[in-house]
């Protein structure tokens, strides 16, 4: 029997033993008046309740647990009538924190699970109380999550947490105040930053840049739009140096997604070119060290393929609102498209980003062409997937030309802006994205920390977004 359906065992067994005079006794609501943080680390999931504030900024500071959820709930740090201890216990081995109430399933954890008891954090009720509000347990691979409404139960299912049913009841804390603006970032072509010897300002300086100026920037995401080597499958030091520039982001927890380009491929070979004697059709799909380097290290929700990231999808929130991140071979075949709207379908509540790396023409048009050995061509994609979805907002890539946006309207009518960042440039720039989710619109700046140049030429705002809350 595994994990969760002996954890569940024991939590009914213990349910049915429940005496009446638990049962009947009485809460009173108002006693639970300590707010309950709660944190998630994006990094690995991970996620921390706490009456203590001071914990709450420690663990966002030293741990990675950057994701403020606010505090959701209200419990106490006494015994009161009614109410039960919920114990915080941890498995090191995992890095996982899960909150239990029931004792049975307490002692099943540490006895069986290799979780040790850190003791009662705070009392909560085990049974529904009028007043009160269920907290639900969710488990995904070796990781536990809470949630405490119809939204975020929704978007740990969608993501593939499996439910394991209410953990305690608390009182409701209250209604957060939401952050309406954020930003994201669009790493462009770094295919000329991962040579060795190249210096450590560039590619490693830019994510560093990043890292430092989460705060300022209210930076949430981080994406690359492809071409992160050069010729990396046919010279694995390339690889090296490209995951040496995800490192900070790790370290500050700031989730990332990057999309393959050609030069990722094994159908760019040493200098940059194609591969005489070889079929680039073929070898354009083959990424064996792109995927070694970097499955490890991505938040992925979904992929197309079993152990691979050439065709995946990450969630987030920000700004009160859900969003997506599609990342897309480029050139995509047919498969690959029809994979990909059955994740819009199944997501219709979410804020689309899709990334690929072959999109925009340097003039601002759509591509036409496959580049004669690719699949299909991006205006099949905006044909069958972009424009067909009516929770689609933007598309970023690369590959061609400098900078530029453009802005279409989809056959539901929403609108979708797609920015081109290819740039292969001398220093490091980066394409800042900021959405203010409460006036719906968009503006975007590049910038190159390295030389602290600014691109106001390729500066953007698009108003009208649509975005669905």
């Amino acid at each position: 029997m595994n994990a969760i359906r002996c954890l569940l065992a024991a939590a009914a067994l213990a349910g049915a033993a429940l005496s009446p005079s638990l049962h009947a006794q009485q809460v009173d609501c108002n006693l639970l008046d300590v707010p309950v943080h709660h944190r998630v680390n994006p990094g690995s999931n991970a996620n921390l309740l706490t009456t203590w504030l001071s914990e709450a900024e420690n663990a966002g500071a030293r741990y990675g647990f950057t994701e403020d959820r606010g505090a959701p709930i209200r419990a106490t740090r006494t015994p009161l009538p009614g109410l039960s201890a919920v114990h915080r216990l941890y498995k090191a081995q995992s890095g996982d924190f899960v909150w239990i109430a029931n004792p049975a399933e307490i002692a099943s954890a540490v006895a069986n699970y290799g979780y040790v008891d850190q003791g009662p954090n705070f009392y909560a009720s085990r049974t529904p109380v009028a007043c009160l509000q269920p907290v639900y347990r969710y488990l995904k691979g070796n990781k536990h999550r809470h949630a405490f409404g119809d939204a975020e139960r929704n978007a740990l299912v969608a993501a593939g947490w499996v439910s394991e049913g209410v953990s305690f009841h608390a009182r409701p804390g209250a209604a957060p105040e939401v952050d309406t603006r954020f930003s994201f970032a669009v790493i462009p072509d770094t295919q000329n930053e991962v040579f060795a010897g190249a210096p450590a300002t560039r590619h490693v300086g830019r994510a560093q840049w990043l890292a430092d100026n989460k705060a300022a920037l209210d930076l949430r995401f981080v994406l690359h739009s492809g071409d992160v080597t050069n010729w990396g499958e046919r010279d694995e030091p390339q690889y090296q140096v490209a995951v040496a520039g995800v490192v900070p982001l790790q370290q500050a927890g700031i989730p990332f997604a990057y999309t393959p380009g050609n030069h990722d491929t094994r159908a760019v070979c040493a200098g940059g070119s194609a591969c005489p004697g070889e079929s680039a059709a073929a070898n354009v799909r083959l990424m064996p060290l792109f995927n070694q380097y970097f499955n490890p290290r991505f938040t992925v929700s979904g992929r197309m393929e079993p152990g691979k990231v050439d065709n995946y999808y990450t969630l987030f929130e920000a700004g009160g609102v859900d969003w997506l991140v599609l990342s897309l071979e480029l050139w995509p075949r047919t498969a690959v498209v029809d994979w990909a709207k059955t994740v819009l379908a199944a997501h219709p509540s979410h804020n689309v980003i899709v990334v690929t790396h072959m999109y925009l023409n340097g003039d601002g048009t759509i591509s036409t062409s496959n580049g004669g050995y690719g699949a299909n061509s991006p205006k099949f994609l905006y044909d069958q997937l972009v424009s067909q979805y009516a929770n689609v907002r933007f598309v970023f890539s690369g590959h061609t030309g400098q900078a530029t946006h453009r802005t279409d309207t989809g056959v539901h009518g929403n609108r979708i802006v797609s920015f081109l960042q290819s740039m292969h440039s001398q220093s490091n720039p980066v394409r800042i994205v900021e959405v203010d989710t409460a006036a719906d619109e968009v503006s975007s700046w590049i910038y190159a920390p390295q030389t602290q140049t600014q691109y106001p030429q390729y500066d953007a705002v698009v108003d009208g977004l649509g975005l669905i809350h």
